[in-house]
Formats: structure tokens, C-alpha cells, sequence
């Protein structure tokens, strides 16, 4: 019986469109009747009160089947569905009551008036159900809020561990994976919106998993966890998760991840208990070392950016949004125009007073261009992985005085290269992971800037079986 019903509550989606377009279609026909060029429509609005109300009727039986899946803010759940059956039950009055009108109301003009009033807040009742609906499945804040999406899209995550102490007594869910999970996933899987019907903002929901199934596979390897897997797909994979266009979650967060599903996904145990604590406990370092450098928006502001600036930049496929809600500073990424050269780069001067972040990863970027970065004057964040820059091009970046983060991960510089970077002395973090300087290089730097940390990666993941996984997309 349970199988019959969940089947039955999965139709929900498809059949709560079908009352919405009917009885809103009716309410027309009712309205352009009232013209003499449209009194055809008469005869056809019954009908569509008729099949409006079955549908509705459809509709609140399978939303309530659904619910009982759970996955849901159950006084958001509990409001939609009473409004969903009391949606349902005047739809299936008024069309009996429009049937009959005639005989509850003999004077024709008070007919039509009782009609277009019932009409009225019929439709009123059905958006609000239909507005509820919305709120369970995209969040509450969903219909006005434009600020969310666009500030997960960039900024670094607040994971809330930077005064964490004794690592040791910490409960590896309570006090690092849940911070990992509300950066990272919150946005799209918490009680404000569950995509896939997945909420994982609570142990309970995260073992429940979603519409595709659990999302942890306890007594397997990780690869084995949607949770974990997703993670590892390729960055343009349609799987792949955080999407894209999100904050991405640093290798030490997702050894993190992996380590804890490796060792059963405890909600209770402490660090200091694992088996791999030190590997563990390399990872959470990191990750507060990655925390407590989170770049601080200027306290004073700054004049709007021009929007034809902006608009340029998005024809280009450019990603440009605001580095927080209330400011007018941003934050600029090309990770979706991964083939812009140098001469575009010419479109971010109109914004050198507003810019703050700019991703130039994996970019066709040269020496020509860094000239042009270095006119950035405010510039704080730089990120130039895996470019082709060269050693000489960085003495281009020497004007950047607020620099504070520069990303030369993949790159081909050596230590001629980072010896250009000696006057940045707001340098706080600098990656070096995959580069060609050495040790010595990195001696002579943090010389030259003691309060930096230099960063040259090396964190070793152990060998998953989606390392050797060739992701082909569509054709």
C-alpha cells in the first residue's frame, strides 16, 4: 500500500500545474464574456470549472500522499496542504454554485457580480496555495530574494570554525561537516529549499536522502556516496555538485567529507577517536587556515559601477555580482569564458573603483593582460591558476598595494617570478601549489613577506576510484 501511495504522490508535480492553467482559464472566459464579441466563451467556462475542480481534487490527494514522504518545513507543509484541500473544496462548490446561479440569484446583473466575486477570490485562494507550493520547493524567500543565489555564487564560505580550539574534542559532524555542508549545500538542499527533495541541514534528513535515493552509503567506500561522488565529478559535469557557478569546496574539505563517510558518517563521534586522526586533523588546519583569511569588504563605500560596464562584460559570458547585498563593490569571474583574451580584459577598467575579486582561472591570459590587471588599483583577491603568466609578467601586479590573495596554482612560475611580489606587503596568502619555485625561493620570500602564508599545497587524497572516470557530456 505504501509503494501505491508514494507512486500516486509523485504525480504531485505534474498534476498541480493542470488545475492552476484551468481555473485561470475559466476565470478569463468569465471575464470576456461579459463583451458581446466574446459571449461564446460562456458555454465553455463550466467545463473548465468542471475539469478545474477534478484536477484540484487530484491535485490535493497526491500532494498529500507526497507529504507523507517527509523532507518538508512541516508548518510551510501543513498551511499549503489545508490551503491545497480548501482550494479543492471551493472550486468543486463554485462550480456547482455557477451551475445553479439561477437559482440562488433571479436578478441577472447580482448573478454576475456573485459570480465575478467568487471568481475572484477563488483565484486569490489558488495563488496563495500555489505561492506555498513555490516556498516548499525553491524556499520561502524565493520570489524576492535575488541576493542568495548571487552571493553563494562567489564568495567564500563563512564556515564558522575559526575559533575552534582543541580539534581533538571536536565532533568531526557537529563542528566541521556541518559547516562544510551549510557553505556548500545549504542553498539548495536545507528547510528553505529542498532540491531533489534533499534537505541536508539535519542528520535525520541526511540519512533519509532524497528522491534519487540516500545519499551515504554506510559500510562502502565513499565513491559509493552521492554525497562524496558528486563531489569528484568533473567540474562541468551536469552531476556535479556544488554546480558550477557556486563556491567550490577546497580538497581539504572534501577529504573531510570523504572521511567521515569512510569511517560510517557518525553524527557524534570526536576527532580524536578516529582511526586517521592526524590525517584528519592536517585537513581541519588547513581548512581554519583557509577560514580565517576570509577577505573583509572596505568599510567605506563606493559609487555604483557603470551598468553599461557591467552589461559589456556580461555579453561576453563574464559573470559580474555584488561582493554582498547592501555594497557596491564586486567581485568579477570568467569561469564561464574560459576563451577571453587579453583585449578583454580591457573591460574591467571602467570598474577598477568597484572591483575587489577577480577569477582569472584557467584563462587564455598573458603578460599584456597582467599590465592591465595591475591598473586595478583596489583589487584584493587574484586568481590566476593554471594561466600561462610567466615570471616576468608578474612585475605587472607590483601597483596592486591591497592585494591581499593571489592564486598562482599550475602556473610556470619559479622564483624569479615570486621575487616580484616581495613589495605586495598586504599579502596574506599566496598558492603555489604545482609551480616551479623551490624551496629556497619560498625561503627568500617569506623573508620578504613574514605575515604571508605561502601555501604550496601537495595535501595527498587518496586514490578514488572516479579518478579514473572520463565524463563525456551530451552529444
Amino acid at each position: 500500500m505504501q509503494i501505491i501511495t508514494a507512486f500516486i504522490g509523485r504525480f504531485h508535480p505534474l498534476l498541480v500545474h493542470l488545475p492552476i492553467g484551468i481555473l485561470f482559464l475559466a476565470f478569463i472566459f468569465e471575464f470576456l464574456s461579459v463583451f458581446p464579441k466574446y459571449r461564446k466563451l460562456r458555454k465553455s467556462i463550466q467545463p473548465a470549472l468542471l475539469l478545474g475542480a477534478l484536477f484540484s481534487i487530484a491535485s490535493a490527494g497526491s500532494g498529500y500522499f507526497l507529504s507523507l514522504e517527509g523532507g518538508y518545513e512541516n508548518e510551510l507543509l501543513t498551511l499549503h496542504r489545508n490551503s491545497g484541500i480548501a482550494t479543492a473544496v471551493f472550486a468543486s462548490l463554485f462550480y456547482f454554485l455557477h451551475k445553479n446561479a439561477v437559482n440562488f440569484f433571479r436578478d441577472k446583473r447580482k448573478r454576475k457580480m456573485a459570480r465575478m466575486l467568487l471568481f475572484i477570490l477563488l483565484i486569490v485562494l489558488l495563488s496563495f496555495t500555489g505561492h506555498l507550493g513555490g516556498s516548499l520547493t525553491h524556499g520561502e524567500d524565493y520570489l524576492f530574494d535575488f541576493n542568495s543565489e548571487t552571493q553563494d555564487s562567489n564568495a567564500g564560505p563563512s564556515l564558522g570554525i575559526t575559533s575552534l580550539t582543541d580539534i581533538d574534542s571536536a565532533i568531526l559532524y557537529l563542528d566541521i561537516i556541518e559547516p562544510i555542508l551549510k557553505a556548500r549545500c545549504y542553498g539548495c538542499h536545507s528547510s528553505k529549499k529542498q532540491k531533489g527533495q534533499l534537505r541536508l541541514d539535519q542528520a535525520p534528513f541526511i540519512k533519509k536522502g532524497g528522491k534519487h535515493g540516500v545519499v551515504i552509503a554506510v559500510g562502502k567506500i565513499p565513491d559509493s556516496s552521492a554525497l562524496f561522488s558528486r563531489l569528484m565529478l568533473p567540474l562541468e559535469a551536469e552531476h556535479h555538485m556544488p554546480p558550477e557557478q557556486k563556491a567550490q569546496p577546497s580538497s581539504a574539505e572534501i577529504a573531510l567529507v570523504q572521511a567521515w563517510i569512510e569511517d560510517g558518517a557518525s553524527f557524534e563521534k570526536r576527532v580524536g577517536v578516529y582511526g586517521q586522526t592526524a590525517k584528519i586533523k592536517t585537513y581541519i588546519g588547513a581548512m581554519l587556515s583557509q577560514a580565517n583569511r576570509q577577505s573583509i569588504i572596505p568599510i567605506q563605500g563606493t559609487s555604483p559601477a557603470s551598468a553599461s560596464a557591467i552589461a559589456a562584460l556580461k555579453d561576453k559570458g563574464i559573470l559580474v555580482i555584488s561582493v554582498g547585498s547592501e555594497s557596491n563593490y564586486l567581485s568579477v569571474s570568467f569561469v564561464n569564458a574560459k576563451s577571453a583574451s587579453d583585449s578583454d580584459l580591457e573591460l574591467l577598467l571602467p570598474l577598477q573603483d568597484q572591483l575587489l575579486w577577480l577569477n582569472l582561472s584557467r584563462t587564455r591570459i598573458s603578460a599584456e593582460g597582467l599590465k592591465t590587471i595591475g591598473k586595478l588599483a583596489n583589487l584584493t583577491q587574484l586568481n590566476l591558476d593554471y594561466t600561462a603568466v610567466k615570471d616576468d609578467a608578474l612585475q605587472s601586479l607590483a601597483p596592486l598595494s591591497k592585494l591581499t590573495s593571489l592564486n598562482l596554482v599550475g602556473t610556470e612560475i619559479g622564483d624569479q617570478g615570486v621575487s616580484h611580489l616581495a613589495t605586495l606587503k598586504k599579502l596574506e596568502k599566496i598558492f603555489l601549489y604545482k609551480t616551479q619555485v623551490t624551496p629556497m625561493g619560498i625561503k627568500q620570500l617569506s623573508g620578504k613577506l613574514p605575515l604571508a602564508d605561502i601555501d604550496t599545497g601537495g595535501y595527498q587524497l587518496p586514490s578514488l576510484a572516479t579518478d579514473t572516470i572520463i565524463f563525456k557530456g551530451p552529444r
